[in-house]
């Protein structure tokens, strides 16, 4: 194999930020502050419909967070209460294992690199997946 691809093999165990159970809001705000994570990207590439890279950039600061929105309010609060039920429908549906590790992860090679995932899959030929829940309403089904 030439060395080119050699890097693509490379693999890393996540190292474990910080165990999220039992922190408070503010406090798992902080910790997501010190990163960019999976919801960050869109608005860094520019193709998020709700957030721009100002946006991301004034809510990493912690000058102004998007969520301080009132109009987002709701939308994020109806987010948090559906999510269980959502992963329950999938486990449901695919007959799929899911559980949940409430840890946000740090890549060791870049500290930056953030993940708080929101459930895992245990798929049936035994390898892990994940499982990231978004909700929405009929309004932005354009989007």
């Amino acid at each position: 194999m030439p060395d080119s691809c050699a890097a693509l093999k490379e693999t890393h165990q996540p190292q474990v930020l910080v165990e999220t159970a039992g922190l408070s809001e503010k406090e798992w705000l902080a910790y997501r502050r010190k990163g960019i994570g999976g919801s960050d990207v869109a608005a860094l590439l520019e193709i998020s419909p709700w957030r721009t890279a100002r946006d991301l950039y004034y809510d990493k600061l912690n000058i102004a967070a998007v969520e301080d929105n009132e109009n987002n309010w709701v939308a994020l609060e109806m987010g948090h209460l559906l999510e269980p039920l959502v992963a329950k429908i999938f486990q449901h549906r695919t007959g799929y294992k899911i559980y949940q590790v409430k840890k946000m992860f740090q890549h060791p090679k870049y500290p930056w690199m953030l993940a708080d995932v929101d459930y895992f899959v245990e798929l049936p030929d035994g390898t892990t997946a994940i499982l990231e829940i978004k909700t929405t309403n009929y309004n932005a089904k354009d989007h």
